[in-house]
């Protein structure tokens, strides 16, 4: 920690000029109207109306592979650990995945040369409300032929919403007393983010040697956080807990996060490269590699 202050200055001066990694993430804002709302048991509490606003984010990475029983002519896909995300808010009321999870499917039904085609993301892991009501699934779903469905391929692109009807966000509840919430899309938009930089990036180092990492975050960010694995073990290291946050010197700097002590990592690493995921709050994902290896 004592050489936390020049650590991170030199960081956030350099970090522009360092390299990102190169990730085949898609991240897509959208923004949808309330259409239907069923609420008989009012769990929502009549915060969420027909005409109401919906935003939110979902994340997907399209290098997921394609575990179909028939690959050639459907696309089903389920993320790894820390790789898609779908984060919805209305009414006050949040509603998203648990992170990490495996709950999340995507189907891709293509359109062929006639006919509709469907793209379907919906994640069946979720936190609860904050009044405790379960959420069963949340799905943004496109059906008709355009730019989602062209192959069984997770698509790198962000809607045509012209091409599709229905396009909708749906939230549902079959815990308890159920509740569904319809919301049609009328905008989407990729979210634009920088990457993270890994401080020192590489390097070779003696047993006896200490030193600490950082992870410069995009400008303005907030981050989430941060978990550390090698040869996909978790390391025990990461934001929130023994890393901290480091706030930018001005509102338009970047922030940061401190990791000491990470020689700590090296023989737990046992020569791997270690894979840094950053979860940030508007529901981008972030990687980024390390390459530590020992001097003998």
């Amino acid at each position: 920690m004592k050489k936390a202050a020049l650590f991170v200055s030199g960081l956030l001066l350099t970090a522009l000029a360092s390299a990102p990694a190169v990730a085949e993430v898609v991240r897509v804002k959208v923004t949808a109207r309330v259409v239907d709302v069923y609420d008989p048991g009012t769990m929502l509490h009549g915060k969420i109306l027909a005409g109401s606003r919906l935003t939110g984010t979902y994340v997907y990475n399209t290098n997921t592979p394609n575990t179909s029983d028939d690959p050639e002519g459907y696309g089903r896909y389920v993320p790894y650990a820390n790789e898609a995300r779908m984060r919805f808010v209305s009414g006050g009321i949040v509603f998203e995945n648990n992170q990490p999870t495996q709950g999340i499917e995507i189907e891709v039904d293509p359109q062929g040369e006639f006919g509709s085609g469907m793209f379907e993301m919906t994640s069946r892991d979720n936190k609860p409300l904050a009044s405790t009501a379960q959420v069963d699934e949340i799905t943004v779903r496109f059906n008709g032929r355009g730019n989602m469905t062209q192959s069984v391929a997770l698509p790198a692109a962000v809607p045509t919403l012209t091409e599709y009807d229905p396009k909708e966000v749906v939230i549902s509840s079959n815990f308890g007393q159920s509740f569904m919430v319809v919301a049609n899309i009328e905008s989407a938009e990729p979210v634009v983010v920088d990457a993270v930089v890994v401080s020192p990036a590489a390097g070779s180092f003696l047993s006896t040697q200490q030193f600490d990492a950082a992870l410069a975050l995009p400008r303005n960010s907030s981050v989430v956080s941060v978990i550390a694995e090698a040869n996909g073990a978790p390391l025990p290291i990461g934001y929130p807990g023994s890393c901290t946050l480091v706030p930018p010197p001005t509102s338009a700097a970047q922030p940061a996060v401190l990791c000491p002590n990470a020689d700590s990592l090296l023989p737990l690493a046992g020569g791997a490269p270690i894979e840094w995921t950053v979860e940030l709050s508007n529901g981008s994902i972030l990687t980024e590699t390390s390459n530590w290896t020992f001097l003998h």
